[in-house]
C-alpha cells in the first residue's frame, strides 16, 4: 500500500525546511550589545568596477568600507561578521554594494544568502575590543580556512566622539545580488535581482582613531585583496551599540 504526505503547500513555513524553517522572515531585526570597527579606504577603480554589476555606478576612485562585528544578540544569536562594502549609486541613491562577507554562524549565513542576497560564507572572526596587549591595539582578523590570515585590521582610539552622530548618519543602504540558480544545468538562474536592506545605529559608544588593514591576498578563493587598500581613509570603532535590520520591500530584477 501507498499513502500521500499530509503536509499542503498552504502549511508550508516561507522557507526551507518548510516543516522546521532555518531562520525567521521578518519587517525589521533587532541587534543588540554590537561591536563595530569599521576602517575606509580608497581602492583600484579598474578593479572593482570589474565586480560590480553593471545596474551600478561607482566613482572613478572608489571608497570602500571593511567593517568588523561582533553581535551581542540578535534575532540569529551571537555571532561575528566581517562586511567589505564599496560605495555605489542605483539611480538617485546612494548604496553599498557587497562583493565577500563572513560569519560565524550558520543561521545567518543562510537567511543572508536565501533570504536577502548577502554572499555570506562561514569563517574564523577574531575581534573583541577588549585588549590586554602591550601597545594597546585592537586587532581582528579573518581566517578561511582556521589558520590562513585573509584580512588583519587594526584600531588604536584616539578620541571619543558624541553618540549622536550615529543616528544623524542615517540609514546604511546595502545593495545585494541575489541569485538563486536553476535546478537544470546550463539553465539561466531562476532569480537573478538586486536586494536593498537598510541597517539603522539607533544607539551607541563611538571612538574616532587610527587604523590600517592589510590583505594577505593568500587565497583566491576569498578574495578580499580583489579591491586593494590604494589609500586609508579613516577608522572608527562603536561599542554596546543597538542596530535594526530593516527588510526591503522592493527588489529590482536584473
Amino acid at each position: 500500500m501507498t499513502r500521500r504526505g499530509l503536509l499542503t503547500k498552504d502549511r508550508f513555513a516561507p522557507v526551507v525546511p518548510v516543516h522546521a524553517p532555518a531562520y525567521q522572515i521578518a519587517p525589521t531585526i533587532d541587534f543588540a550589545d554590537v561591536d563595530m570597527l569599521t576602517i575606509t579606504y580608497l581602492t583600484d577603480a579598474d578593479s572593482a568596477a570589474s565586480i560590480v554589476p553593471d545596474a551600478l555606478e561607482l566613482d572613478d576612485q572608489p571608497v570602500v568600507t571593511l567593517s568588523f562585528l561582533n553581535y551581542g544578540i540578535s534575532g540569529a544569536g551571537s555571532y561575528r561578521e566581517v562586511v567589505q562594502s564599496i560605495a555605489c549609486r542605483h539611480g538617485d541613491q546612494s548604496v553599498g554594494y557587497v562583493p565577500h562577507i563572513y560569519v560565524t554562524n550558520e543561521p545567518a549565513m543562510i537567511a543572508g544568502r536565501e533570504w536577502l542576497g548577502w554572499p555570506k560564507m562561514l569563517a574564523d572572526i577574531t575581534f573583541s575590543t577588549q585588549t590586554t596587549t602591550l601597545d594597546g591595539l585592537i586587532t581582528a582578523r579573518l581566517e578561511r580556512p582556521a589558520g590562513l590570515d585573509l584580512a588583519v585590521a587594526q584600531f588604536v582610539p584616539t578620541q571619543r566622539l558624541d553618540s549622536q552622530i550615529l543616528t544623524a548618519a542615517g540609514d546604511n543602504v546595502t545593495m545585494n545580488l541575489r541569485v538563486i540558480p536553476s535546478p537544470i544545468p546550463g539553465q539561466a538562474p531562476s532569480i537573478t535581482e538586486l536586494v536593498p536592506s537598510t541597517m539603522t545605529a539607533l544607539s551607541g559608544e563611538v571612538w574616532a582613531g587610527r587604523g590600517s588593514v592589510h590583505f594577505s591576498g593568500a587565497s583566491e578563493f576569498t578574495p578580499l585583496h580583489r579591491f586593494p587598500v590604494v589609500q586609508t581613509l579613516g577608522a572608527m570603532l562603536i561599542r554596546h551599540a543597538d542596530m535594526r535590520l530593516t527588510a526591503p520591500t522592493e527588489t529590482y530584477p536584473l
